[in-house]
């Protein structure tokens, strides 16, 4: 069972695109809630997922009740660990098992969701970008892993209580790396597993298989797999390219900034056109300019409205990826961004705004930067009302 197999599968069934062929032997699948949610499911056990097997045997809260007077479940195997330290793993855990589960907006913004799984597919990239220094990786590597955690939501222990040493997460406050704990606590699990026949419904089996998942999962959010991509459809495959090779698209934008904007462009209006990109080694106004998304962001020409969710999506990730990785190191060239658009004010418009009030991204590159946006104003005055209201 291969991540990428399971995140074209997470991809496809989010955004409504042909399923791939059914996968043989597989020992989890996807199934679907009757709000449109998704998760996955065990074969063997249809009414246990993935997320959600170690529910039954969660640390009891220390934070709830009298003092704790007991002790972690791995205690002998980390000492240091307190019960404290405990449920933040276990947390943290349930966070990365998470990752793949498609959540309807009762329970996750938007925003939430996408911040999220936007954060996971850019720690995928790191390690193959080869045209930022490793100061710069390390410092995105913080700010995505930072995202990844505080859009799932996690309370504020567990979004500080790791970093990274090299290309490991460290449990901070003990010195314990993720993988160790997380490979530790599945074998505990499975070893005694007759221990817990009232708690878990899979089998010892299956917990090894979940622990290869996670794993996995967890050497995404390190750097330390190959790199998911998405997949490609007719008609947005220009796009999808510079999402896939994040090189490809630096490249691309220093070479030649007006084919990166046309691309954008393209993208918005739903046409395509041929343009030449060199992917990476190994790279598998002050007058009323508020843009109605609906109006801007029309059917791609030679994509139904099956794929419509989708090339808004990839339109909202190449957007953000120009924050990532142009604004975040040179916040002027947003100027340049502007300059490209603004002979159309109400697409100058939907885009600057979009760019800055579908995440809040922006909002904490400028807070880390001490960027003040009154410096801008050849770009706030294309700001719709929302980001108005976010910004000035």
């Amino acid at each position: 069972m291969k991540l990428q197999t399971l995140y074209n599968d997470y991809i496809r069934l989010k955004f409504h695109l042909p399923p791939e062929p059914t996968h043989g032997d597989m020992i989890m699948a996807y199934g679907q809630y009757e709000d449109g949610g998704a998760a996955l499911f065990f074969a063997d056990h249809p009414e246990e997922t993935f997320s959600d097997w170690m529910a039954e045997v969660r640390p009891k809260d220390p934070y709830y009740g009298p003092k704790p007077d007991w002790k972690p479940v791995l205690a002998e195997t980390f000492e240091q660990l307190d019960v404290y330290d405990e449920m933040i793993l276990f947390y943290l855990l349930f966070t990365m098992n998470s990752t793949l589960s498609i959540n309807m907006h009762n329970t996750y913004s938007a925003m939430n969701d996408f911040m999220k799984n936007y954060s996971f597919l850019q720690l995928s990239h790191l390690r193959d970008i080869s045209r930022l220094k490793a100061e710069q990786k390390q410092r995105l590597r913080d700010f995505f892993f930072f995202f990844y955690l505080y859009a799932h939501p996690v309370n504020e222990e567990t979004l500080y209580a790791c970093s990274f040493h090299e290309q490991r997460l460290i449990h901070t406050k003990t010195g314990i790396p993720l993988g160790e704990y997380f490979a530790a606590y599945h074998d505990h699990y499975a070893t005694h597993r007759d221990q817990y026949t009232e708690q878990l419904v899979i089998s010892a089996e299956e917990i090894q298989v979940c622990e290869t998942l996670t794993m996995e999962l967890l050497h995404v959010i390190e750097g330390r797999s190959n790199k998911l991509i998405i997949p490609s459809v007719k008609s947005v495959e220009t796009a999808i390219q510079l999402i896939n090779d994040v090189d490809g698209m630096l490249k691309l934008y220093v070479d030649d900034s007006a084919a990166f904007f046309q691309i954008i462009r393209d993208l918005l209006h739903g046409t395509t056109r041929d343009v030449t990109i060199e992917t990476s080694a190994g790279a598998n106004n002050d007058g009323d300019t508020t843009a109605n998304a609906d109006s801007l962001l029309v059917s791609a020409g030679d994509t139904s409205n099956d794929f419509r969710s989708y090339r808004d999506y990839c339109f909202t990730v190449l957007l953000q990826n120009y924050a990532s990785y142009i604004l975040f190191f040179d916040f002027n060239e947003i100027r340049v961004f502007v300059s490209a658009f603004q002979d159309t004010p109400e697409e100058c418009s939907f885009i600057i705004s979009k760019m800055f009030t579908d995440t809040i991204f922006l909002q904490k590159m400028m807070r880390q930067h001490q960027i003040d946006l009154n410096q801008y104003p050849e770009v706030t005055r294309f700001f719709n009302d929302e980001a108005k209201q976010w910004y000035l």
